[in-house]
C-alpha cells in the first residue's frame, strides 16, 4: 500500500450500453484547443540556477510550460464540464503568477505564495474577487476568498492541487436558481476551501453569463508555469438523497447513468480496462475476465459524496491471484471518506477486505483516524500509511457480509453480523473527515461483491 499514483485511467460502464473506456488524463496538448504553438511538451522542467525566476526544460512529453519567455495565451480545455473533479500540478518559479478558471470563469489563483502570512485572494490557492468596471476605480473589485492557511511550496517544487466544483444550475426558463459552488479546494494535502458559493464570475471571466457546461483554461500570460498529471473527473449527475431507505449504492439508471466510476492505475489498454471490471447491477466481479499474469489495480468509486451512513454488501474470493501478488493472500478493500476520487487508491479511511486481515483499519495518504475500543481512544501515529488490527477474526469461506456505520468523524466495522473495530477522530488536510466518496477495491485477486447498498441517514 506504498505506491505513489501518477496516473489514472477512467473506465465508465453502464448497464444500457456498451462498455464506455475514457482517458481522463489529459496529457497531450492534442487535448486542449490550439493555442498557436505558444505552449510546448516538455519532459522536464526545473529552476534556472542563473535566474530563480524563468524556467529550464527539455523537450519530451508529459508536461506543459507556457514557451520560453512564460507568455502565452490561454490553455483551453476541448471538453465542456459541469460538475468536476479536478487535479493537476504545477511548477512556479519565484515570483510567478497563473491561474485555473473553472468553466473559464471562477479563477483558483496560483501564485508564489512561498513563506506569505497575511493572506489574500491573490496568494496560492485563493478564489479571486469579483470585478464591476461600473464602480469607482477603488471600489470595482470585491469579494474573493483568501485560502484559509498558507499549503504553498517553494519556488521549483511541484505542487499538486484538487478541486471538486459544482456548476450553477438553471431552471427550464433558463434562470438561475443554484449559484456555483466550489465544494473541495486542497493544495498539497491541505484543505483550503470548503463549501465556498460563488454569486458569480470572477475577474478575469471569459463571460460574465454563467453557464451550466463550458472549458476550464490555464492561464499562461503573467510568468512561467508548467503543469502536468491533469485528471477530470466529471461528476454529473451527483444523485439526491432518499433518508433512512436502503438504495443501490451503485445506481444506474437509463436516464442518468451511472453513480460510479472505474478508475485504474497504470497505461492500462482500452481492451486491458474493460477486461477489468464488470458490474451488472447484481455483482461488481474484479479480474474475471483478465487473462494476463500481471494486473493492475484499482477502484469503482462514487461520483456522490456521503456522510452519515451504513452501508452493507457481501463478498466471495475468487479463485486466481496476480503478479505482483502471485503468492501472497488475497487482497481487496473498502475505502471510504476519500476526499478525492480521480486516484486509483485516494486519500481515505479503509475497511480491508483482506484474507486473515478483514475488518483492519487503513489510514491512506494523509487521512488519520484513531481506534476507540472499550470507551478508550487509542492513539495511531500519523503516518502515510497507517493501520490498526481488527479484534476478532471472523471471516468464513464462501460469502461474508460487510456492514459499516459511518457517523461523523467516527465509523464502526462489522462482519459476519461481529462488532471487530471501530473508529474515531477522523482528519484529512487540516480538518474533521466526515464525508467523502466510497470505493470498492481491486488489487491482483478475483474478487466479487453483490448487495450494495447504502441507506443515509
Amino acid at each position: 500500500m506504498k505506491f505513489y499514483l501518477k496516473i489514472c485511467l477512467l473506465l465508465v460502464i453502464s448497464n444500457f450500453t456498451s462498455s464506455v473506456f475514457s482517458q481522463i488524463n489529459l496529457k497531450s496538448l492534442n487535448e486542449f484547443k490550439p493555442s498557436n504553438r505558444e505552449w510546448v511538451e516538455v519532459e522536464s522542467v526545473k529552476l534556472d540556477p542563473l535566474n530563480p525566476e524563468k524556467l529550464l526544460f527539455t523537450k519530451g512529453h508529459g508536461v506543459f510550460v507556457n514557451g520560453a519567455d512564460g507568455k502565452a495565451k490561454y490553455l483551453v480545455s476541448k471538453k465542456e464540464y459541469e460538475d468536476i473533479e479536478l487535479h493537476l500540478e504545477f511548477l512556479l518559479p519565484k515570483g510567478s503568477n497563473s491561474g485555473i478558471y473553472i468553466q473559464s470563469r471562477y479563477e483558483i489563483q496560483l501564485f508564489d505564495s512561498w513563506g506569505a502570512t497575511d493572506l489574500t485572494f491573490y496568494d496560492c490557492g485563493g478564489i479571486q474577487q469579483r470585478w464591476d468596471e461600473s464602480k469607482p476605480e477603488a471600489e470595482r473589485g470585491y469579494g474573493g476568498f483568501a485560502p484559509r492557511t498558507n499549503a504553498s511550496k517553494a519556488p521549483g517544487e511541484w505542487q499538486d492541487l484538487d478541486v471538486i466544483f459544482k456548476a450553477a444550475k438553471f431552471n427550464a426558463k433558463g434562470e438561475k436558481i443554484k449559484n456555483a459552488q466550489f465544494d473541495k479546494v486542497i493544495l498539497n494535502g491541505v484543505i483550503i476551501h470548503e463549501n465556498i458559493e460563488l454569486s458569480g464570475p470572477t475577474k478575469g471571466t471569459l463571460s460574465e453569463t454563467e453557464v451550466a457546461r463550458a472549458p476550464f483554461r490555464l492561464q499562461g500570460g503573467h510568468g512561467p508555469v508548467a503543469f502536468r498529471n491533469i485528471r477530470v473527473r466529471d461528476l454529473n449527475p451527483i444523485r439526491g438523497s432518499k433518508p433512512n431507505t436502503w438504495v443501490n449504492l451503485f445506481e444506474n439508471t437509463k436516464e442518468a447513468g451511472p453513480n460510479y466510476d472505474f478508475i485504474v492505475h497504470g497505461n492500462a489498454t482500452e481492451e486491458e480496462g474493460n477486461n477489468m471490471f464488470e458490474f451488472t447491477g447484481k455483482e461488481f466481479k474484479a479480474m474475471y475476465k483478465w487473462q494476463k499474469t500481471a494486473a493492475p489495480y484499482g477502484i469503482a468509486v462514487t461520483k456522490k459524496a456521503y456522510k452519515d451512513y451504513d452501508l452493507k454488501f457481501e463478498f466471495k474470493w475468487g479463485e486466481r491471484r496476480f503478479e505482483p501478488r502471485l503468492e501472497k493472500i488475497r487482497d481487496a478493500g473498502l475505502l471510504y471518506h476519500c476526499p478525492v476520487g480521480t486516484y486509483a487508491w485516494p486519500p481515505s479511511l479503509e475497511y480491508q477486505i483482506q484474507e486473515g486481515d478483514c475488518g483492519d483499519l487503513w489510514n491512506i495518504r494523509g487521512a488519520h483516524s484513531d481506534v476507540l475500543k472499550n470507551g478508550e481512544i487509542i492513539k495511531i501515529k500519523k503516518r502515510d500509511y497507517s493501520t490498526s488490527k481488527k479484534w476478532t477474526d471472523e471471516e468464513k469461506p464462501g460469502w461474508n457480509k460487510v456492514l459499516l456505520k459511518v457517523r461523523g468523524n467516527s465509523a464502526k466495522y462489522y462482519l459476519n453480523g461481529i462488532l471487530i473495530n471501530e473508529i474515531t477522530n477522523a482528519t484529512f488536510g487540516g480538518l474533521s473527515l466526515t464525508s467523502g466518496f466510497i470505493a470498492l477495491q481491486a488489487e491482483y485477486a478475483e474478487v466479487i461483491y453483490r448487495k450494495i447498498k447504502i441507506k443515509e441517514l
